[in-house]
């Protein structure tokens, strides 16, 4: 039984989008872009999310953030204050006052940061709109930038005045600012040069253990969260097919679309050359997916069973869910971590 401190528990969350046709915008089928999710997060914990672009990763970690309202389920957090309130239930106004308990690190650090805002404006708009007394707010701004490695002398400059890697750091100060109990860093380093995707993540890393943070680390690349994440979620068309413990996932995936995923990620060793698991076919239509397990199509594993049958997330070994109905018979190929 795992006694950590839950932060987060998603219960069969889904976001369907409309597709609306006609003069009249009438409602003719819905975009399934979060299919029945179910996860928990603990405290200080790492959780990545991957998966292919259009899997519906962003999707779920901005329904997390109630960015976007959740068509169903709940999303369960426990605040500061040790109380447990469903973000899906919560009006408008009972949402604001809970807003410095969640914050997210954006994708692309050009457009994330207003050019009209110096540096100082960026990081305090948090504290500023949660009533924090000016002479206090510039003071704790500071801080914050001295934590992620900015100069401090720089705080009145503005955005373009910075490269990418430190608008990055930017915004990373800004999701800090309030202390909040849970960070969604959607691809926070994808849009970043090689060498800067490095210092991101090391310095995203340093403040997680210094700090006891804990992130929901969306990516489309597994090389990427292979250090940062302690547990590794994978989505395929809006459902979670795996989640394991970071190491076990990688050495031993327990779903196909897992194994191909690890197929792609660079060795660092050169005489281990492994052709990369090419799919078939192309990603399933959310709008119009298919009967049983949506993967069944360009799965080489796939029998009759799967064309009808929904296979549910189910734990295969302790600590390692899969959504696949041999999971436990089939020998998948992992990477060494």
């Amino acid at each position: 039984m795992d006694n950590r401190e839950t932060v987060l528990e998603v219960r069969s969350l889904k976001k369907y989008f409309p597709i609306e046709k006609g003069f009249f915008r009438r409602v003719v089928g819905h975009v399934k872009a979060v299919d029945d999710v179910s996860f928990k997060l603990h405290k200080g914990e790492v959780l990545g999310l991957v998966g292919e672009s259009g899997c519906g990763k962003t999707t779920l970690g901005r329904c997390v953030l109630r960015a976007l309202n959740a068509t169903s389920g709940e999303i369960i957090l426990k605040t500061r204050s040790g109380q447990k309130v469903d973000l899906n239930q919560l009006n408008k106004q009972d949402m604001r006052a809970l807003r410095k308990e969640l914050h997210m690190v954006f994708q692309d650090p050009f457009s994330s940061l207003s050019p009209r805002m110096t540096v100082l404006d960026i990081i305090g708009e948090p504290l500023w709109a949660q009533g924090m007394p000016r002479k206090e707010l510039e003071d704790r701004v500071r801080e914050l930038a001295t934590l992620v490695g900015l100069n401090a002398g720089h705080l009145n400059r503005y955005p373009n005045a910075f490269s990418g890697g430190q608008r990055q750091r930017i915004g990373i100060a800004r999701a800090l600012a309030t202390s909040p109990s849970l960070i969604v860093a959607d691809e926070p380093v994808s849009a970043l040069d090689v060498s800067i995707q490095a210092q991101i993540l090391n310095l995203l890393q340093d403040l997680q253990q210094e700090l006891n943070l804990t992130y929901l680390f969306i990516a489309h690349d597994l090389s990427v969260v292979e250090h940062i994440a302690d547990r590794v979620a994978v989505m395929y068309v809006g459902r979670l097919v795996e989640l394991s413990e970071t190491e076990d996932l990688y050495v031993n995936p327990k779903h196909p679309y897992t194994e191909a995923l690890l197929s792609a990620v660079p060795k660092p060793d050169p005489r281990l050359h492994e052709e990369p698991i090419i799919l078939s076919g192309e990603v399933a239509n959310p709008a119009n997916p298919p009967s049983g397990c949506y993967f069944h199509p360009r799965c080489k594993y796939a029998q009759d069973v799967c064309k009808h049958e929904t296979p549910p997330l189910q734990e295969v070994t302790p600590g390692h869910f899969a959504a696949c109905h041999f999971s436990s018979e089939l020998d998948l190929v992992g990477v060494p971590v």
